[in-house]
């Protein structure tokens, strides 16, 4: 047992120990504590450099692939377009040291060494937020590439396997280096630098040549000089309307209701075209612009529907002049075919010699004499035989494409009618040719398919078996071609009063549904009334839609002329004209046009289209172009004149793949 003194002794030995267990725990605890921070901020500092590599890494490897991006955006955008052959190996239309210096212009977003652009313009929670600038301290290249022309054959070896490629194929390669720095949020940067090539091919196609009938213009002008030349008459014009040359537009073309309103494409060689503007004081300014509006003082703000399309290649004026007289002898408008004899493309002038063999006759029986013989200076000939064959079982037959007169017609009469005969009424087309005191009249059965002529002396011939026709195609059809060797007008200056010259009649149509009917004429034309279809195959509004019910009309006109201007000469003024044709006055080296300088119209209304050597002044407030829809489909006039297109494209391909094209791609930082 221990006394009571020493247990007492014991306790106060003991005093304190708690306190200094708690403070040894305490201690430790502290020193745990102060090791699991600093655990936890090494951690948080590792992740966070990490994190910042990672970052600046991806910011560098993301900006590397939008440099890239960019310059191949800026080849495809300096590429070369509609490149022909004799313009020699195409180019690009920006060196390569001006697509780096865009590249590295702050303009475009990359900095240059004077900034940094986001990766993200608003970077998520989850993202890797960085930045990233494409550094021109060292030698970033955009070498000047080596040019490779091919002349491709049929092969797919050619350019990419498994294409055939045809025509001249030009391959480019340009080699380049990028050198793009990446920024972490906390200022962390990581560079990386590519070595690649751009490789990729222009392949011009070879020409292809379409005959095209110039009646698929809404408007084609040849000649129309730049701000030289008065302002275009404003209407609404439906069509293609093309100027090998230029246009001019007016602001008295947007006064009022008139206004310029193109519904088709609209082009021309000229880069440019002309504004006028009208002073204060009564004269013009004239701007050259590339825009579709213009404006000083005043402004000329004309409606391209179809867009104005400049710098494109002419259109080829007509070769074929000589068709439409052959087409009165054998039906096609061909180069000669008499056996013997030798003509060239494009056809030859007719002869005295065919002229006789295709039985070219008047209404009293003349034949057109050999060309031995002295050739007459008038009449009315057309090619009709009274020699039975297997192809006219009876006789008289009509064997050819029309009439040919000889000198100047004072008036050619075209007119729709409906004969009144036994069997029923029938459509006729009506063709009334007055040479001096001589009218002769032509008149067509559509439903007999038979042709008689009678003249105001008594004469007459017929029925004459069959009608004038098309023999062009597999299936003969009518089509009826009225050729005048000289001039189609009694007085054929500019302030003619007369009412001769071609016309319709004075009331009603000119040509019957069903008849198709080309004048052609070797000098000058007055077109001194109306001439209409029976029926019309365009809506004639703002839509210009072809009709289509109960069907599509066929009747069509054509007026042509290789030697002289179109003349609008109504007998009075301040009246509306129409005149439902497809009009040319155009040759190869002329200066023909449709000319308005006699009466003056109101609104000349056109339901087919204009063609001509160039753009003449016009006695006219407005005019409207209701483009027939049947000529954009290869439909035409029968033996309209025709043009050669030869049509050249410069196709692009994409370039190869960027990846295989990347030579080298280091991240210097890692080093």
């Amino acid at each position: 047992m221990i006394p009571n003194n020493c247990r007492k002794n014991h306790r106060d030995n003991s005093r304190g120990i708690a306190l200094i267990t708690a403070l040894l725990l305490l201690s430790l605890f502290t020193v745990m504590t102060l090791a699991m921070v600093i655990a936890t901020s090494s951690d948080l500092l590792i992740d966070g450099y990490y994190r910042n590599a990672r970052g600046s890494f991806y910011a560098s490897d993301s900006g590397l692939n939008a440099a890239r991006q960019n310059l191949q955006n800026q080849i495809f955008n300096t590429l070369p377009a509609g490149w022909l052959p004799s313009s020699g190996v195409p180019t690009l239309t920006a060196t390569p040291s001006a697509m780096i210096t865009n590249l590295t212009n702050t303009s475009t977003g990359f900095g240059a060494n004077q900034s940094f652009l986001d990766t993200g313009s608003h970077p998520s929670a989850s993202s890797w937020p960085g930045k990233f600038k494409v550094d021109s301290t060292p030698a970033n290249t955009f070498m000047t590439g080596g040019q490779t022309a091919t002349t491709c054959t049929p092969t797919p070896s050619c350019y990419t396997p498994g294409s055939a490629i045809v025509g001249n194929l030009y391959t480019y390669t340009y080699p380049y280096q990028l050198t793009v720095i990446g920024q972490s949020r906390a200022n962390e940067q990581n560079t990386v630098v590519e070595n690649g090539n751009f490789v990729f091919a222009i392949k011009i196609n070879p020409s292809t040549s379409t005959n095209t009938s110039f009646a698929a213009y809404g408007t084609l002008l040849d000649q129309y000089s730049i701000c030289n030349s008065g302002s275009f008459v404003a209407g609404t014009m439906s069509g293609q309307f093309f100027s090998n040359d230029s246009w001019n537009f007016g602001d008295t073309g947007q006064v009022g209701s008139t206004k310029y309103i193109f519904t088709g494409a609209v082009g021309a060689n000229n880069t440019k075209v002309g504004y006028i503007h009208t002073n204060s004081g009564g004269g013009t300014t004239c701007d050259q612009s590339t825009a579709t509006s213009d404006t000083n003082g005043s402004t000329t703000n004309p409606t391209f529907s179809g867009g104005l399309h400049l710098g494109q290649p002419k259109i080829p004026l007509p070769t074929d002049t000589f068709s439409q007289a052959r087409a009165i002898l054998d039906g096609k408008g061909g180069p000669n075919n008499l056996v013997g004899t030798v003509c060239g493309t494009p056809p030859c002038a007719v002869t005295g010699d065919e002229m006789h063999a295709y039985n070219m006759t008047t209404i009293t029986g003349s034949l057109w004499p050999p060309s031995a013989s002295t050739q007459p200076t008038t009449g009315v000939y057309l090619p009709y035989t009274n020699t039975v064959s297997a192809t006219c079982p009876t006789t008289p037959c009509f064997t050819g494409g029309g009439i040919y007169v000889q000198g100047n017609a004072d008036q050619v009469k075209l007119t729709a009618a409906t004969s009144s005969v036994a069997s029923g009424s029938h459509p006729e087309q009506v063709f009334m040719i007055k040479q001096g005191s001589t009218t002769t009249t032509v008149t067509v059965d559509l439903t007999l398919q038979q042709t008689s002529i009678s003249d105001n002396s008594g004469h007459s011939v017929g029925p004459i078996y069959g009608v004038p026709s098309n023999l062009t195609g597999a299936t003969p059809t009518e089509a009826a071609m009225v050729y005048v060797n000289g001039n189609i007008c009694s007085d054929c200056s500019a302030n003619s009063t007369s009412t001769t010259g071609l016309s319709g009649p004075s009331s009603g149509a000119a040509i019957q549904d069903g008849s198709a009917v080309t004048v052609t004429s070797t000098g000058t034309i007055s077109i001194t009334g109306n001439i209409t279809y029976t029926r019309e195959p365009v809506t004639m509004n703002t839509a210009d839609t072809l009709v289509t019910s109960p069907s599509t009309p066929t009747n069509v006109l054509g007026i042509f002329t290789n030697g002289g201007d179109i003349q609008l000469l109504p007998s009075s003024s301040g009246n509306n004209m129409e005149i439902d044709a497809s009009i040319a006055a155009i040759s190869n080296g002329g200066s023909y046009g449709l000319d308005a300088l006699g009466n003056s119209i109101n609104t000349l209304t056109i339901v087919g289209g204009r063609i001509a050597n160039k753009a003449k002044p016009g006695n006219l407030s407005a005019r409207n172009i209701w483009f027939d829809q049947r000529y954009a489909t290869g439909f035409s006039p029968p033996w309209f004149p025709t043009t050669t297109v030869s049509t050249v494209t410069t196709n692009t391909a994409l370039p190869q793949p960027v990846v295989p094209n990347r030579v080298s791609w280091l991240n210097t930082t890692a080093q």
